[in-house]
């Protein structure tokens, strides 16, 4: 793997864990250290999307929501057909608690890569918990189906990039049959 292969993979792999699983990060790292290594990238090539991206990661883990987002936004722009940009600004947007920012991030994200088993059970998320039940069923068994097609605990999407699934294939199930009842009372209910 080239080095900024690895490094793209081990960001990945960290921010899709802490956004989605927290208790599954137990990387220790200088953000502050990444921030002013991304920025030197980024000095020597400002169109770089992956540069811009991490500059978002870093922002946002040191708390600077503001220019999190409006360096990820610059990937997008960059780079709108790699969706790591989305689920990094997904992210972000989940760490604030912006639930209508994080539905859309991820309807763009799973436009790039519909394949994508982290991407559905994320928005399968969000559709549960604005009661969207039988559309939240929906996705999480399309989570599953895809993430039951994955060899390893890795999915890599076309662009190269990777998502740890381990802890979806752990709670599809718990899921689909948490929904699955929510969704045969709201049915009942209407009758």
């Amino acid at each position: 793997m080239k080095p900024a292969s690895v490094l793209r993979f081990a960001l990945t792999c960290f921010l899709c864990s802490a956004a989605f699983w927290p208790a599954e990060a137990t990387v220790v790292t200088d953000w502050r250290a990444e921030l002013a290594k991304a920025k030197a990238a980024i000095k020597k090539n400002p169109k770089s999307a992956f540069w811009h991206n991490q500059a978002g990661v870093a922002y946002n883990a040191i708390g600077d929501f503001d220019s999190a987002v409006k360096e990820i936004k610059l990937a997008i722009t960059l780079d709108a057909s790699d969706p790591i940009n989305y689920y990094t600004l997904y992210s972000v947007h989940q760490r604030k608690g912006m639930q209508t920012e994080q539905r859309q991030v991820l309807l763009d994200a799973l436009e790039e890569d519909n394949n994508n088993p982290l991407g559905h059970f994320q928005f399968g998320q969000i559709l549960e918990e604005e009661r969207y039940w039988g559309d939240s069923l929906r996705e999480y068994q399309t989570a599953k189906r895809l993430a039951a097609a994955v060899t390893g605990p890795i999915y890599t999407d076309p662009r190269g990039n990777a998502y740890t699934i381990t802890a979806l294939r752990a709670q599809a199930d718990s899921a689909i049959g948490r929904v699955a009842k929510l969704n045969e009372s709201a049915v009942q209910h209407k009758k």
